[in-house]
């Protein structure tokens, strides 16, 4: 796998919620409460994903607030 395919990987709701180890439940809440959190990319009414790159980011940019 290049760097490229890995920036722009979709995952899909249990997948992303296993990366950034939330449950799905957290990661709607997060989606619902959190304005930095990344929005869902929605690729029909019952399929939507999230980019890991922008999972990756917002996990980063959390991590340097609690340091």
């Amino acid at each position: 796998m290049t760097t490229q395919s890995t920036q722009s990987e979709v995952l899909r709701l249990k997948q992303a919620a296993h990366h950034c180890g939330f449950s799905t439940t957290t990661l709607w809440r997060l989606e619902q409460t959190d304005s930095l959190f990344p929005r869902k990319i929605k690729f029909s009414s019952r399929v939507c994903g999230f980019r890991r790159i922008d999972l990756d980011n917002y996990l980063a940019q959390k991590a340097q607030v609690e340091i």
